[in-house]
């Protein structure tokens, strides 16, 4: 058919029964209900195959929409069409609509095109249609392809603004290897919902949008394999993300970089990603962080650099391996795991010993007011750090507990004097001979205390000497020990041991 052709149809000269009843009812926002009345012919993906009873021209459409076929004093209301076949293109690139557009049950041979269009909402629901292109779209109200509505394409709204909520529930957008949504520097003044079966065939792309409300993906499947399956990075919402309530998705999850004023929620999420990142929040600003997934993440989970007021999480499920990595976080909601569970957890970071994964977990039991927690995990701090960088590493661990616990060595001091003592004043008389001719008198626990306190002087080591080689080595020994207790207090006490 020529332009002029579908010119004269338009203007109601040639309009079949459909099309004279929906540019009727334009005016007053009626709806147009075209269905047969059966749940099989009714059904948007045989859409190919209605007849021309159930056709609607897609020029006819969009000059309703514009308001180019009423006069002024009768402008459309809305378009209201049911089980219609929209033929041809409807193409409303950087027109203003006049009114809504509500499309139900319909079938759309080609992509619509609302590139740079303005309008005051639009919504497709239960719809069949092979992809959408709305960049730079631009409503006052809702925009909707939901409950049902199936696209066997990309849908494009970069750079969109939509000035009431976004609903994608139970819609299902197709494109696999490809991108199912295109939705980079999207805003949405309130939220954009992806619930009630929603699933996407392909990657799911929201770099640099921005949200006034929640990004709401409860009960949704997201499946782009070995692939991105949900590429956020940048994005801003003023809520959160809920991924909760069955929440699956097969691909990576990113979220680096983000800035979300509300909590992200994986309680019972599935996170699948083999031989890569399951999820990553590099860099991201979450204000709580609910790491509950119902299994372990299949995949990476990367929270370098992620910064998050409080973090909840459960052993049951943590990832194998976890990049931990500058990630801060103000409370740990997890009050039943133990100081022990929390040093494993740290041990899965896969770069070895970190000293910041250390000091944030002590400086969060400090905020909770829980110095014991704290102490023992500066402890373990030490014991990592000189388990790679010293031998000696067990020493300063078992006499003074890295300078943490410096009446270790007292309580070495009290055993080891107990000991010499019952070693010693065994070997008096016989193995115990004076070396000065006016020695004091022998006590058996001032030797031992004189053999161990290497800068204090009582006078029994230098007036008596054992004899035997037992005895002998037992006198080395503790002398040996008095030098490295006297060593690890003097480097606790003047923190050499407590540095990184």
């Amino acid at each position: 058919m020529t332009t002029a052709a579908h010119r004269r149809r338009a203007s109601g000269a040639r309009l079949n029964p459909a099309e004279r009843r929906l540019r009727t009812a334009a005016s007053t926002g009626t709806v147009v209900d075209l269905r047969a009345g059966s749940t099989t012919l009714d059904d948007p993906s045989a859409g190919a195959h209605w007849g021309d009873d159930r056709t609607v021209g897609a020029q006819l459409l969009a000059r309703l929409l514009i308001g180019d076929l009423a006069p002024q004093s009768a402008r459309p209301r809305a378009v209201r069409l049911r089980g219609a076949r929209i033929a041809g293109i409807l193409d409303l690139q950087a027109a203003e609509l006049a009114c809504p557009l509500i499309l139900r049950d319909c079938y759309l041979e080609k992509p619509p095109d609302l590139s740079e269009a303005t309008a005051p909402a639009i919504c497709l629901t239960r719809c069949h249609l092979p992809g959408l292109m709305a960049d730079r779209l631009r409503t006052t109200g809702a925009f909707g392809l939901n409950y049902g509505t199936i696209t066997q394409g990309p849908v494009r709204l970069t750079g969109a603004r939509i000035g009431g909520e976004l609903n994608l529930c139970g819609a299902h957008l197709n494109n696999p290897w490809g991108r199912a949504l295109s939705a980079d520097m999207l805003t949405v003044e309130h939220s954009m919902i992806c619930r009630f079966g929603f699933t996407a065939q392909g990657e799911i792309r929201l770099a640099g949008a921005s949200i006034g409300g929640r990004l709401d993906l409860r009960g949704a499947a997201l499946v782009n394999p070995g692939r991105c399956a949900l590429s956020a990075n940048g994005l801003k919402s003023e809520y959160g993300i809920l991924c909760m309530e069955g929440f699956t998705a097969l691909g990576e999850i990113q979220v680096a970089y983000s800035r979300l004023g509300g909590v992200l929620n994986l309680t019972g999420a599935s996170l699948a990603n083999p031989g890569g990142t399951a999820l990553d929040l590099q860099a991201a600003d979450i204000a709580a962080l609910w790491l509950l997934p119902g299994q372990s993440p299949d995949g990476i989970v990367d929270l370098t650099n992620t910064k998050t007021g409080s973090f909840r999480d459960d052993q049951a499920t943590w990832p194998t391996s976890l990049r931990l990595r500058g990630f801060t976080y103000d409370i740990l909601e997890n009050d039943q795991m133990t100081v022990k569970d929390r040093l494993q957890w740290l041990t899965r970071h896969p770069d070895g010993y970190t000293p910041q994964l250390y000091n944030q977990l002590a400086a969060a039991y400090q905020r909770a007011g829980n110095e014991q927690a704290a102490r023992q995990v500066a402890i373990a701090k030490q014991r990592r750090r000189r388990i790679s960088f010293s031998p000696l590493s067990w020493l300063w661990y078992l006499t003074v507990g890295y300078g943490y616990r410096p009446w270790l060595a007292g309580a070495w001091v009290i055993a080891l004097v107990a000991l010499g003592t019952a070693v010693f004043g065994g070997a008096y008389p016989a193995h115990m001979i004076a070396t000065t001719p006016r020695p004091p008198s022998f006590n058996a626990t001032a030797y031992a205390l004189d053999l161990l306190l290497p800068v204090i002087g009582l006078g029994q080591k230098s007036a008596w000497q054992p004899q035997g080689p037992a005895y002998q080595y037992w006198s080395w020994a503790l002398t040996a020990a008095g030098w490295v207790l006297t060593t690890a207090v003097v480097a606790g006490l003047t923190g050499i041991l407590k540095r990184d």
